[in-house]
């Protein structure tokens, strides 16, 4: 499957040669999490998801075609 993935602020650090938008193939039936993992990233760092504009949790499947924006926690008071 293809999918395209956006990291965004210090995140994009893990995306492909640190670029902010990379388009990935991937095998099928991957979850976020599976995805994450595979590009390295600390799964313990503080992390947010969507996945085709919906808020995405660690074990949300990823399609074929998906758009995956991957952004630090938003901060402010």
């Amino acid at each position: 499957m293809r999918i395209t993935i956006e990291m965004q602020g210090p995140l994009q650090r893990y995306n492909k040669g640190g670029q902010p938008r990379a388009e990935l193939d991937l095998e099928d039936g991957l979850t976020v999490h599976d995805l994450l993992v595979s590009l390295g990233m600390d799964m313990d760092a503080p992390w947010n998801a969507a996945l085709n504009g919906t808020l995405a949790r660690p074990s949300d499947k990823v399609s074929d075609g998906a758009l995956l924006l991957v952004f630090p926690p938003i901060e402010g008071g």
